[in-house]
C-alpha cells in the first residue's frame, strides 16, 4: 500500500470475495449478542442484508444492498473523507450515531448549529482535527427529519467509542429539540498501514448511502454534508 505526504492513501485494485455473504453487524465496542445470521442496523432487527459492491477509483468495496439502490455521491464522499482522515492521522476512530430532531425540519439549520457545537467540543476534548458527516432522512409519515452521522477522530488520542459519544450527547444538551443514540455496530478503528479496518468501516457506513427515505428532502435542501474542525 503506497502513501505519500501530499496525497491520500492509495488503494490497490482488488475484488472482494463472497459478495452474497451476510454482514453480521459486529461492533468495535458493542457486544455482538446476536447469532452470526442476525443483522441489527439502526432499529431494524433480525433482518438480513445481502451485499453488493461499489467501485471507488480502482477498488471494489463490499457495501450493503438495498431495493432502491445507493447514492454514488454519498458513497464517494464518505470514502474520500475516510482517506483524507487517514492521510492526516495513521490511526482513525470512526463512531456512528443517529441524531433525532423533535421539531418540524424544513431545512438543516438545527443540525448545522449542532455540528458547529460538536466540532468545538471535540476540538477541546481531543486537541486534534475532527471530521463530521451526516445524511438527512425523512419518512412519509413524519414532518421531522432524522440524521445518520459518523465522526472521524485521531485514533492515537480517541480510544473509546463510548467516550466519544459523551461529547455527542453533551452537544445535544445545548439543543433540547435533539437527542442522539448509538446504533449497534457503532465503533471502528482504521489504520493507514495496510488500510486495516477500512473494509469493515466502509461496509458499515454504506447504510447511510441508501436512497430510501431521502426522497422527501425539500428542493435546495442538502441531503448530506461533510465538514471538519480547524485543529
Amino acid at each position: 500500500m503506497l502513501t505519500n505526504a501530499n496525497s491520500k492513501p492509495r488503494l490497490t485494485s482488488k475484488i472482494k470475495q463472497s459478495e452474497q455473504q451476510q454482514f453480521d453487524g459486529r461492533s468495535g465496542f458493542t457486544p455482538d449478542s446476536s447469532s452470526k445470521n442476525k443483522q441489527v442496523i439502526y432499529s431494524i432487527s433480525a433482518r438480513r442484508f445481502t451485499l453488493g459492491s461499489f467501485l471507488y477509483q480502482n477498488t471494489l468495496f463490499q457495501v450493503l444492498s438495498f431495493e432502491h439502490g445507493i447514492n454514488s455521491s454519498i458513497m464517494n464522499t464518505m470514502i474520500n473523507q475516510l482517506l483524507t482522515a487517514l492521510d492526516h492521522y495513521s490511526k482513525i476512530l470512526l463512531v456512528r450515531f443517529d441524531l433525532h430532531v423533535y421539531t418540524e425540519t424544513p431545512n438543516n439549520s438545527l443540525v448545522s448549529k449542532y455540528r458547529k457545537t460538536l466540532l468545538r467540543y471535540f476540538d477541546k476534548h481531543y486537541q486534534s482535527k475532527v471530521w463530521f458527516f451526516w445524511v438527512r432522512e425523512q419518512t412519509p409519515r413524519s414532518d421531522k427529519a432524522h440524521y445518520h452521522c459518523f465522526i472521524l477522530l485521531n485514533g492515537h488520542k480517541a480510544k473509546s467509542g463510548w467516550g466519544a459519544f459523551q461529547q455527542v450527547q453533551k452537544a445535544c444538551y445545548m439543543y433540547p429539540d435533539t437527542s442522539a443514540r448509538l446504533p449497534e455496530s457503532a465503533s471502528y478503528k482504521v489504520e493507514r498501514k495496510g488500510l486495516k479496518g477500512l473494509d469493515s468501516a466502509i461496509l458499515r457506513i454504506s447504510y447511510l448511502a441508501k436512497n430510501y427515505s431521502k426522497e422527501l428532502t425539500p428542493n435546495k435542501v442538502k441531503r448530506f454534508q461533510t465538514s471538519s474542525s480547524r485543529a
